[in-house]
């Protein structure tokens, strides 16, 4: 037999006023099928609040045995296993699995559960313990799989973690906070849900083209963002019709095969058009795409046919889009460029607060972000982007530079006039200053060779170019 919860939470000078029997009672059920602990919360009374409440059955668990904790972590159910399946969970067990919809399981749902299970015992001889309630499906699927390479040692903290967020939330929902009796509860506001979205971030998807002896590669982190009719979800938890972010991943994964043969924008829209056209109520997404670069090795002067080492720059790009039409913005970041002369900071104004002098020559570093939106709906972006790159590097040593915002002008006019595909550009330059190190005070001349690489707060210049 389960117990029951009270029908009426108890208010915190009740909870302070119970006989010790009575509170033992009415929290047994708030660690599972352990209600030892709280005679031993009992002890600790008076409360000041519910959080304290729930510390108290949370340094019960601390202090005891490794034994007795052990013992704590295997009295929990395992997750739609077959105390589930046989209705026989404790009351707050079954409403804690429910509120994450495990007993709503699909068939492969339920065989993925039973095999998590399985290898939960196998490798620990525990069941796999998670705070459901502050968990999804997908999340307490993640979160299980990444478990199974802890040690024993970290998988009986990480269940004694989750024990307690569940032991926290159970006590919350049996004692008002303080002065928040029933009748002094505040009306709810009246909210709608705002703008919003979902999908899967940081997918590594990377890519061997084998058809030639000389193979190619593509080194990519994904993120799909999905917009449309969502509000089911999140307002009253109906999730009918919505796909799970982890089939987005393996949609990812899956698509790439045979639909990942060049760009990423181009990837991006194939990515877009089968989520708009499978779920039933995504309206329109968003790829976010980085896109690592990797050379060919030379070995004996010849460019090696499967051997690479990574480079600096990243490709990066974002494509929009209803699955007819997009909007793609791709760019380059992470690029470190640096020249030690042919750059100055002159003739600007000198003012009560103005310290640094004027120089003809100086260190010019910084690390370019730039982004690009096109004037036409298709291209060679990898084309673009190769040319884009290298009209960067150019321009960047073609000119004395008086000041950063000079050099982005005319990289900008660079690229527009070398790249008729895009309609305008973007460029983010902090300007990581090198500072002559003064060594004449150790009696030592500097040449104008020893330089700091400053660390504190650098200037930041930003703007488009733009095709007037």
């Amino acid at each position: 037999m389960t117990r029951s919860n009270p029908v009426q939470p108890l208010t915190l000078p009740e909870v302070n006023t119970l006989s010790d029997q009575a509170f033992a009672d009415a929290f047994a059920g708030v660690l599972e099928h352990s209600p030892q602990y709280a005679r031993f919360a009992a002890r600790q009374r008076p409360f000041a609040d519910a959080e304290a409440v729930a510390a108290a059955f949370a340094a019960a668990v601390q202090q005891d045995s490794p034994d007795a904790q052990l013992a704590l972590i295997r009295a929990h159910p395992d997750l739609a296993g077959k105390a589930a399946l046989a209705g026989e969970l404790t009351l707050e067990s079954a409403h804690e699995q429910a509120s994450a919809g495990l007993d709503r399981l699909t068939p492969d749902e339920y065989a993925e559960f039973h095999r998590l299970n399985a290898a939960y015992h196998e490798q620990f001889g525990l069941p796999y313990v998670v705070c459901v309630r502050e968990n999804t499906k997908d999340s307490i699927f993640e979160g299980a799989r990444r478990r199974l390479s802890n040690t024993p040692e970290q998988e009986r903290a990480a269940a004694l973690h989750e024990i307690a967020r569940i032991a926290r939330l159970r006590v919350l929902d049996l004692v008002h906070s303080e002065g928040m009796t029933p009748s002094k509860l505040p009306a709810k506001v009246k909210v709608k849900m705002g703008a919003n979205n979902y999908g899967k971030a940081d997918v590594r998807l990377f890519k061997v083209f084998r058809d030639a002896p000389r193979h190619e590669i593509k080194d990519v982190w994904v993120r799909v963002a999905m917009e449309g009719d969502f509000d089911a979800a999140h307002v009253s938890g109906d999730n009918t019709d919505l796909l799970a972010t982890d089939t987005v991943r393996n949609t990812i994964y899956g698509l790439a095969v045979g639909g990942f043969t060049g760009s990423v924008e181009d990837y991006g829209k194939t990515l877009i058009r089968h989520f708009v056209s499978q779920g039933p109520k995504v309206a329109r997404a968003t790829a976010y795409f980085t896109e690592h670069q990797w050379q060919r090795l030379t070995v004996d002067g010849q460019e090696h046919d499967h051997s690479f080492v990574r480079q600096m720059p990243k490709h990066t790009a974002v494509v929009e889009g209803d699955g007819h039409t997009f909007t793609v913005t791709s760019g380059i970041d992470e690029l470190y460029v640096l020249k030690t002369t042919q750059s100055g900071w002159e003739g600007y104004l000198m003012e009560q607060f103005t310290t640094l002098p004027e120089t003809n020559d100086r260190i010019l570093a910084t690390v370019v972000t730039c982004k690009w939106e096109y004037a036409v709906p298709q291209c060679d972006y990898d084309a673009v982007w190769n040319r884009v790159y290298q009209t960067i590097l150019d321009t960047f040593t073609d000119h004395y530079s008086p000041s950063v915002q000079n050099t982005l002008y005319r990289m900008g006019e660079a690229i527009l006039t070398l790249c008729p595909e895009i309609s305008r550009v973007h460029f983010s330059f902090p300007n990581r200053h090198h500072i002559r190190y003064n060594t004449e005070r150790h009696g030592i001349e500097n040449p104008n060779t020893v330089f700091h690489a400053d660390a504190e707060p650098y200037g930041q210049i930003e703007g488009w170019v733009e095709r007037a």
